[in-house]
């Protein structure tokens, strides 16, 4: 389950809509909406670019493997 709340304040941290962040990753923003919301899974690669363009280094178990 993906922490919502706190990937989402890497957005903000840099700057980057949902949007933004989606065309940088290479995948619609449908597709990264869902899988913020928990509807779908992140592939690894999606991670890891993800990670890249956010720059989150410390809280990528915090917000990847977040247990509610």
């Amino acid at each position: 389950m993906i922490n919502t709340k706190l990937l989402k304040s890497y957005f903000v941290k840099n700057g980057f809509t949902q949007g933004v962040t989606a065309k940088k990753i290479g995948i619609s923003y449908q597709s990264l909406s869902d899988k913020i919301n928990n509807k779908a899974q992140f592939k690894v690669n999606e991670v890891s670019s993800l990670c890249e363009v956010l720059n989150i280094t410390d809280d990528k178990t915090n917000i990847f493997f977040f247990k509610n």
